[in-house]
């Protein structure tokens, strides 16, 4: 028997198509002589360390550093089953077909089940990208030795391994530190979660402790021309200016000026040409959550599930975890039947579609670039595309957009630039002027820099080389300095692509581009596009950040905790050397062993010189004189009194502190029909009493409402006067806002005097 193993039964079922006759069996399919199966992600995972040594179900100082090795697997309860039925094929099998994802956690995650399992038959590998038809069936023409991959096996059991001894044991040694100060939550510390969080400090810090200053921007006019042209400034060598290239120093702007006012200008450069600019290429994973980030505010996590979900139930995208952006040459081939497809379900986008050509390849359709996966594009055929909600319909337009604009002209326009010699200064002014709007008709064009001026550009071009100007002004204009900007998700997960730049020692920092050799969307990255969404996810959960006004922020515990590190641990750099050393086992040059032995000794150096004592632990009194402690439901987190269950008082949750306004709230607002107690949800004030069913919503008028109007509004019955109400045609109002009894809200105007 011929074994096939999926790494999840979407693709095993295709692949039973593909052999054709297939009779399905309970976790797996019989096609004539060969037997389809496949696992459900991991079957397996590390054991816990309780599970290997009952000692180590306490959290205690004396018992680390864990000793957890030799490594072994446990199965995992929840897919049990699955596991069971793979295992029996597996002993029965002649040769197996690996069928994981093409990557490394791919390869990770079928040869642990056959080590596991301590397979002996012979093992082949199949690479295959996309869910569908032709492409499993080309894949499975190519079958290799999988023998071939096997150093890429070791290299992802030994990250696995290695963040598996390295977060258990830091975890546990922070954790317990900082429980003898009080804190009873887990401090997780991770290779790549913490210095993600050291990154997010730091721009906080930097942003939080930025010394303003000034710089000046000069400008000159000429009014020989029927349209001002008005050209900048191009500081010269010998000018003050900051790390941007901008002036600080008013005097030297001063003395510019005094020299160009009134005098002679030459034109020393006239040139215009015909550009273009071509469609930006396809997602990949982490592009995508940037622009739904950005665009719905979407979380990373939030991305990821919706798009496994349109691989896996809707087959409607190729492999979702892709960090490519490029494309394949059988792809374009395949490109005319997707086409008909999105045509005919997305008939209001017809008049995009009459300047679509199939024929046309852009850059993105390329063999040489793309890596294990491709960019993430529609397939041709998918199911029950109707039957998809909103959000899953939002994420799936962005990815048939970002696809159909590679089969669109370039947007093309003229560009024109004039630089005036004034005294010896130089001035410059550039000026665009659209011809073919090409495919920004469907997407925007985010890097567009310069605004078209038709009228500007005919000055700029009406003017020749040589040509005499009078300079009939020259002023310069005070700016102010920003600081850099706080992350929000959008620009935090592109920094993690590029935290090479961040790396002072230059070994570490080419490592770390060394690693993404080849990818051009990974320069010097941390985590993967899959997990950098969880990753986030995890830091908040934890409350070591918090999203505020949609920027990322450390909180107090985060601020002090990086601060209480060793910064080896809060910067990239041990991912970098990790990565050196990982190399080296893909190519047999060390074993994972001698990694592991290393990684245990630095582990057991940290693990004796950790220091908390500048960790910030705040403490929240109850009434009843013991603490309020954070803890965690299926509805996210509360704080209840240590003293539970002799004191049962609780304070919800914002932003991983006790919000005690929303408790207030709660003890002393009544419902206005019936008198009992009122509760606060996301998006309104709910009555208590089910029975009662009163509820105020809390947007009204295009403005949510504070706590302090949604107070008077239920205790008086009315606000004070409210600024920037919104009408339905967005006009902008100013009124008192009054409460009826079932729950509707008017306004009243204050009279005019």
């Amino acid at each position: 028997m011929r074994l096939w193993i999926a790494e999840k039964p979407e693709l095993g079922k295709l692949i039973a198509q593909v052999l054709g006759n297939p009779q399905y069996f309970d976790g797996y399919i019989v096609c004539n002589n060969d037997t389809v199966s496949w696992a459900i992600g991991h079957l397996l995972k590390l054991i816990p360390p309780e599970l290997k040594t009952p000692e180590y179900k306490s959290w205690s100082k004396n018992t680390l550093p864990l000793q957890l090795r030799p490594l072994q697997y446990i199965v995992i309860p929840k897919t049990e089953k699955q596991f069971n039925v793979l295992s029996g094929l597996i002993t029965r099998a002649d040769m197996i077909i690996h069928a994981g994802d093409p990557d490394e956690e791919g390869q990770l995650l079928i040869e642990e089940i056959l080590s596991y399992c301590g397979n002996k038959a012979p093992v082949k590998r199949v690479l295959i990208n996309d869910l569908n038809k032709d492409a499993v069936r080309q894949a499975m023409r190519n079958l290799q030795d999988n023998r071939a991959f096997y150093g890429l096996y070791q290299k992802a059991l030994a990250r696995s391994a290695g963040d598996y001894l390295f977060g258990l044991n830091m975890t546990r040694a922070y954790t317990i530190a900082a429980r003898e100060k009080g804190h009873n939550e887990i401090l997780s510390v991770g290779r790549v979660q913490t210095p993600v969080l050291g990154l997010v400090v730091r721009r906080y810090e930097e942003n939080r402790d930025y010394k303003k200053y000034d710089y000046w921007c000069v400008q000159a006019e000429f009014i020989d021309t029927d349209t001002i042209i008005s050209p900048m400034l191009v500081p010269p060598e010998d000018a003050p200016v900051d790390d941007k290239g901008r002036i600080i120093s008013e005097q030297y702007c001063d003395e510019a000026i005094r020299s160009c006012k009134g005098q002679q200008a030459s034109v020393s450069l006239a040139e215009s040409e015909i550009k273009s600019r071509r469609p930006p290429l396809p997602f990949s994973l982490l592009d995508l959550q940037v622009k739904m980030n950005r665009q719905y505010g979407f979380t990373a996590e939030k991305v990821l599930e919706i798009t496994q979900k349109l691989r896996e139930e809707y087959r409607a995208i190729t492999y979702n975890r892709s960090d490519c952006r490029y494309l394949s040459e059988e792809q374009f081939s395949q490109s005319p039947a997707t086409l008909a497809m999105l045509s005919s379900f997305f008939p209001e986008l017809g008049k995009i579609f009459s300047h679509i050509d199939s024929g046309r390849k852009s850059r993105a359709f390329n063999d040489k670039k793309i890596s294990a996966h491709t960019a993430i594009i529609p397939t041709p055929t998918p199911t029950g595309l109707d039957q998809m909600n909103e959000d899953e319909m939002r994420v799936y337009k962005a990815i048939v957009a970002q696809y159909l604009v590679q089969f669109m002209p370039d947007k093309t326009f003229d560009s024109a630039v004039v630089e005036f010699n004034i005294n010896g200064f130089l001035f410059r002014q550039r000026a665009i002027r659209p011809v073919s709007p090409g495919w920004s008709i469907l997407l925007a064009d985010r890097d567009e820099e310069t605004l078209p001026d038709c009228k500007l550009f005919d000055a700029i071009t009406s003017l020749t080389k040589g040509q005499q100007l009078v300079c009939s002004s020259v002023n310069s204009r005070k700016e102010t300095s920003t600081p850099p900007p706080l992350y929000t998700e959008a620009s935090l997960l592109e920094d993690l692509r590029r935290v090479a730049r961040y790396v002072e020692d230059p070994r570490i920092r080419q490592l770390l581009l060394d690693r993404d050799e080849g990818k051009e969307e990974e320069r010097g990255g941390i985590g993967t596009p899959a997990t950098r969404g969880h990753i986030l996810n995890v830091l908040q959960v934890r409350g070591f950040i918090a999203v505020k006004n949609k920027k990322v922020v450390p909180t107090e515990l985060g601020l002090s905790f990086i601060h209480a590190l060793p910064e080896v641990m809060t910067r990239p750099d041990m991912t970098a050397l990790w990565h050196e050393q990982q190399s080296m086992i893909e190519t047999g040059e060390i074993s994972i062993d001698d990694f592991l032995d290393e990684l245990e000794q630095f582990i057991f150096q940290q693990v004796s010189d950790v220091d908390i004592s500048g960790l910030a632990v705040a403490e929240y009194q109850c009434t009843c004189g013991g603490r309020y402690v954070r803890r965690r439901t299926d509805k996210g987190f509360f704080w209840g009194c240590s003293k539970y269950p002799d004191c049962r008082n609780t304070v919800p949750d914002r932003g991983g502190v006790p919000d005690f306004s929303r408790s207030e709230f709660e003890r002393k607002v009544r419902c206005p029909v019936c008198g009992s107690g009122m509760k606060i949800s996301p998006k309104a004030y709910n009555c208590s009493n089910e029975r009662c069913g009163f509820r105020l919503w809390g947007t009204q008028f295009g403005k949510e409402l504070t706590l302090a109007q949604a107070t008077d509004l239920l205790m008086k019955g009315h606000t004070r006067e409210i600024k920037g109400l919104k009408k339905k045609d967005g006009a902008k109002f100013d009124a008192v806002l009054n409460l009826n009894r079932d729950g509707s809200v008017v306004p009243t105007f204050k009279k005019k005097k």
